[in-house]
């Protein structure tokens, strides 16, 4: 049994996807321990740092076959600008009416060709039982170039008859034309789709077409190693802070400033340590550690802004200290929320805010929403931080049920993982049985009872990688 895994990121510098990434291969393994994982990657040494024992596989080589471009290899300098240009248009036609057909003579132009990537990406395509696309937010407008490549990958596994899901997806507005057009194509076909939140994802996926019995509401994947990551005592009292300067997020110095002033008084108000939660570590780009040390400036000019937390446990950790959250990454309102920790959620772009309003609409009362484009951001601001200060305490068991709930709700789709493969591969050896162990029964209104903790995670912790010492593998919850 080979599946073959698209993560969120191919480098392994986002700890939000990284954190999904590692949570869909311990649960993949725990379902089918037999199973080949192969995973996209620009990057195997980081692969194998966070996640073990999975097979890389060259992103580059999906990308040769998601482009435009004809593989030439030493043809490309005699080439003339026209023949290109025909070829470039011949291949865009072929890949989106007969994928199936143009795979295998791709792959044997390219060898000859000497692109081993994307004769390799073609025959691991060929030769997996399922194509699955794991917990990320990249379908949407804002990453148009990723869900491009994702949904041109997807049919191309639709047309060799490789079933397809996604699991764990955040899914925004889609409304250039190229990228609805190919959603309105593809999505209907997929088997089922996972969704991080319904509020913007169930719109949307209707609107391309997609069968309402085929979408499931689950949480975000990386809920689930938030939740049983070990617990300290005492509970912490710092306030957990992560700003990003990019053009979804941040972009404007001037707020970047209001919002510096803004944290560093609730810091001084509260008598609270300020905990940096770095999640984009790109080295060029995105750096959140680099942006919340300008944050810091002029409170604590030592930090490192968290640069040192590079894998998504020690991030938890770091969520751990604190008593509140103040983030515009929706990663670290996930990890917070997903401990019982209320997270105050702001964000300057319409992608940001419905991703974090669906957050809300899961977690309910201790995930706050504020808009930094209004005039009355500062009082907004200021309001949510100290109510979610005062209510911290009695927030912590609602926000854990609610976690757990959605906890719950991602293991059954991964469950739908083995009926989709024994639908598509009747003739396979059969899997092993789902351990009871496993399932989770529904929650009470009192909250889970002792047998309902999740004694899975006594399984899968082995296969989350990355960190050295035992403390940092998710285990059981408390």
């Amino acid at each position: 049994m080979h599946i073959l895994i698209d993560p969120g990121s191919y480098d392994c510098l986002n700890m939000g996807d990284v954190a999904m990434l590692q949570m869909a291969i311990a649960r993949l393994r725990a379902l089918l321990p037999e199973a080949t994982l192969q995973v996209l990657t620009d990057d195997p040494a980081a692969l194998e740092f966070h996640c073990p024992g999975v097979i890389p596989l060259s992103h580059r080589g999906r990308m040769t076959w998601v482009s435009d471009a004809v593989p030439l290899g030493p043809l490309r300098a005699v080439v003339p600008g026209w023949a290109k240009k025909g070829l470039a248009a011949l291949k865009r036609a072929a890949r989106h009416r007969w994928p199936a057909p143009l795979a295998p003579i791709t792959r044997l132009v390219s060898r000859r060709a000497g692109a081993t990537g994307l004769s390799d990406f073609l025959e691991a395509m060929r030769a997996t039982n399922l194509y699955l696309v794991c917990g990320q937010g990249t379908l949407a407008d804002a990453a148009r170039a990723h869900a491009m490549s994702t949904l041109r990958t997807a049919a191309l596994a639709i047309g060799l008859r490789k079933p397809v899901v996604m699991l764990g997806q955040g899914i925004g507005r889609m409304r250039d034309r190229d990228l609805s057009a190919l959603a309105r194509e593809v999505l209907p076909a997929v088997r089922f789709v996972a969704v991080r939140e319904g509020r913007t994802a169930q719109p949307v996926l209707r609107a391309m077409g997609v069968a309402p019995g085929r979408v499931l509401v689950t949480g975000d994947d990386a809920i689930e190693m938030a939740y049983t990551a070990p617990e300290q005592a005492p509970r912490g009292q710092g306030i957990g802070v992560h700003v990003r300067r990019a053009p979804q997020a941040i972009a404007d110095e001037a707020l970047l400033d209001r919002l510096r002033l803004l944290i560093q008084e609730y810091a001084v108000a509260f008598h609270a340590l300020l905990l940096p939660l770095p999640i984009a570590r790109h080295h060029t780009g995105t750096n959140d550690a680099r942006t919340i040390r300008a944050l810091l400036a002029g409170y604590d000019d030592r930090s490192d802004g968290g640069d040192q937390l590079d894998t998504p446990l020690k991030v938890i950790r770091q969520v751990a200290s604190c008593r509140i959250v103040i983030t515009g990454a929706y990663h670290a309102a996930v990890f917070a929320l997903a401990r019982g920790i209320p997270a105050v959620c702001y964000a300057d772009s319409v992608y940001y805010l419905e991703k974090f309003h669906g957050l809300a609409q899961l977690f309910g009362s201790g995930c706050y929403v504020v808009s930094l484009s209004t005039a009355q951001m500062p009082q907004e601001l200021t309001s949510a931080v100290h109510d979610a200060w005062r209510r911290a305490d009695e927030l912590r068991d609602p926000l854990r049920r609610a976690a757990l709930r959605q906890i719950v709700s991602g293991r059954s789709a991964y469950q739908e993982v083995l009926r989709v493969l024994g639908a598509a591969a009747a003739s396979a050896p059969a899997f092993p049985p789902l351990p009871n162990r496993l399932v989770v029964r529904p929650l009470t209104s009192d909250g889970p009872t002792s047998d309902d903790r999740l004694s899975v995670t006594e399984r899968i912790a082995p296969s989350i990688g990355g960190d050295t010492a035992p403390c940092d593998r998710p285990h059981a919850a408390p």
